[in-house]
């Protein structure tokens, strides 16, 4: 009866240290982050699904995009330290990168980013980084809302981002109605005085031109640029007459600007006669949703005062 009981406690003395040594013996794995695949421009590439730090290398402000589906990114490039105006608020906390045509690698890898979101442009900085941090590349085009989806895709939001896309073109068409109903045919031209010369806006392949008129139905004066614009001189303002001139100038002060806004040809021009000359706070492109939002709202203060 002892053998018994002995043998007995040394197997269920065996088993119990088998199991606990079972249980020491099963390392926790570590689950994997879960993850999503993006085609763009350069390739494909795997992102995670629910990225912490994203940074976004481009000189359009793809941030907005972002921020409108719930993201804050981590860092962007910001114009002499600044945001873009319409995003002051939202990038609060945000990291403020320069503006450079060629960045330094290393810079960005001590970001230590898990998203790294950048404009075509910047190929070199791809070719050295994509192998180590999960970048998608976007190609700055005329459709604004293709450059957004693929930005919110990247954060495995472009639902969300669609969603944006159509609660904005819903306000765009009941505002552009109005206004519309209130210009009639009259006919406008969208211009920005830069430091030594004039971009005037065209009609194609560039996110204000699709604001003014394919969202609003604005009528645009003869002898626009078909494509994305022109920039131009004093004396090239000449060939133009709107009714309305949008001015869309981010440095709308200056020498330059002053001696373009105090000179012969602008004076001569009929929106300048009639002070149908609408200043806006929006000067950034309209490159985003937020900005698309706010210009849309400040469009329909100044054309139906």
């Amino acid at each position: 009866m002892k053998k018994i009981i002995s043998v007995t406690s040394v197997l269920a003395t065996c088993v119990v240290l088998a199991a606990c040594g079972g249980e020491a013996s099963e390392q926790p794995t570590k689950k994997a982050a879960a993850v999503h695949t993006v085609e763009h421009i350069f390739g494909k590439t795997e992102v995670p699904n629910d990225p912490k730090k994203v940074v976004v290398l481009s000189h359009v402000s793809w941030e907005g995009s972002l921020v409108s589906v719930g993201v804050k990114p981590y860092a962007v490039m910001a114009y002499d330290n600044e945001f873009p105006p319409h995003l002051t608020k939202e990038l609060e906390g945000t990291k403020a990168l320069p503006y450079a045509d060629e960045i330094n690698p290393e810079e960005i890898v001590k970001l230590d980013p898990d998203l790294l979101i950048i404009s075509d442009r910047y190929k070199p900085l791809y070719d050295k980084l994509a192998k180590t941090i999960p970048t998608v590349a976007v190609e700055v085009g005329g459709d604004w809302k293709e450059d957004h989806l693929k930005v919110t895709e990247a954060v495995n939001k472009k639902e969300e981002g669609q969603a944006v896309i159509d609660d904005l073109a819903k306000e765009a068409k009941d505002i552009g109605q109005r206004i519309k109903e209130n210009v009639k045919d009259e006919t406008f031209m969208a211009v920005s005085v830069n430091k030594k010369d004039i971009r005037v806006y065209g009609l194609t392949n560039h996110a204000t031109n699709s604001l003014l008129f394919d969202d609003i139905g604005l009528t645009p004066t003869k002898g626009l640029p078909k494509d994305f614009g022109e920039n131009i001189s004093i004396e090239g303002l000449a060939k133009y007459n709107p009714d309305h001139i949008i001015d869309l100038s981010y440095f709308n002060s200056g020498p330059y600007y002053d001696e373009v806004t105090n000179g012969k040809v602008w004076k001569g021009l009929t929106a300048v006669k009639q002070d149908q000359v609408h200043q806006l706070s929006t000067t950034w492109g309209f490159w985003d949703p937020i900005e698309r939002q706010k210009g849309l709202t400040e469009l329909e203060d100044v054309l139906l005062k």
